[in-house]
């Protein structure tokens, strides 16, 4: 398999921003390239870390081999990062990890340890449709996400991730003014509860509406596993700002960095893939050049293929 250090080190990229600090993508081991930032530094670190399979994970042309599947040697291998994770994030700051059912609750109760349990925000629940039935059991159909904060005063901007509210629920629709608005009564007191429909609600824990990649999504590049931008864009939205700084130390295909670039998010990323990267710096070049034409050019790129 290449490795990084067969490819050429330092490349910049550049789209016509007046901004000279580069966000960067790195080719190399997150534990190393994380071990190396100041305290204090990440507003929000998003990881999509091998799941522990013990298989070959394979796309359209690419592919990589996953962790073994023993989730005390997985959490073994896991906690030095989420542990430097924690001192990388502000005070702030929001640390994410997205698993399956294998290693979640092993991984769980690790960061309850570095992080307190009552650092605790969230388990959020992605479900999706595509993929196999369950022939003995219930269909596998949906990954968990833990979220975890540095603080006690954790940045959540809800406004920012309002979703449509649903129909046939039990709260009554009326109009006031011309407004439709879903109503309910609170039996015991006699409350009246109104939320305008227009306005949206903030999603519960559970994700339902945001289905997982299939085959022919336009936003596939082949590497296996990839995750849907809008399921990133709503993490990331949910807990920064544009300008904020974000990590991923499992780039993939480069999902969170090309959602941060897009959201005008700062981002590094890292991977010890070569084709990883590779196709992380052709979206995020191709994305940037888009942006530049369309008005509005991202901060310049560092890729760095020898850490």
């Amino acid at each position: 398999m290449e490795s990084c250090d067969s490819l050429p080190t330092v490349e910049r990229l550049e789209f016509g921003s007046s901004i000279r600090d580069a966000d960067r993508v790195i080719c190399g081991d997150g534990f190393t390239v994380l071990a190396q930032l100041p305290d204090a530094v990440l507003d929000a670190i998003y990881i999509d870390p091998p799941f522990g399979t013990g298989l070959v994970q394979k796309g359209r042309g690419h592919r990589y081999v996953d962790r073994a599947d023993d989730p005390d040697a997985f959490v073994a291998w896991l906690v030095p990062l989420l542990a430097d994770s924690r001192r990388a994030l502000a005070a702030h700051g929001s640390l994410f990890v997205h698993l399956d059912y294998r290693a979640v609750h092993y991984v769980k109760v690790a960061l309850d340890r570095l992080f307190g349990r009552e650092r605790f925000i969230n388990e959020l629940i992605w479900c999706y449709a595509v993929g196999g039935k369950g022939r003995r059991g219930f269909g596998r159909k949906h990954d968990t996400i833990l979220w975890y904060s540095r603080s006690d005063d954790w940045a959540f901007y809800p406004d920012a991730v309002r979703v449509a509210r649903r129909g046939g629920s039990h709260m009554r629709v009326v109009l006031d003014g011309g407004t439709a608005v879903q109503e309910k009564t609170d039996r015991k007191t006699g409350r009246v509860y109104r939320y305008p429909v227009a306005a949206g609600k903030v999603p519960e824990d559970w994700w339902t509406d945001i289905e997982t990649l299939n085959h022919s999504d336009r936003e596939r590049t082949g590497w296996p596993s990839q995750k849907p931008e809008r399921l990133i864009e709503r993490i990331l939205a949910a807990v920064t700002r544009p300008g904020d700084r974000v990590a991923d130390w499992f780039a993939g295909s480069g999902t969170t960095a090309a959602v941060a670039q897009r959201l005008g998010r700062r981002f590094v990323t890292t991977d010890r893939e070569p084709q990883a990267i590779e196709l992380c710096v052709a979206r995020l070049s191709a994305q940037g050049r888009a942006l530049a034409a369309q008005g509005a050019p991202p901060p310049p790129i560092e890729i760095d293929r020898q850490q």
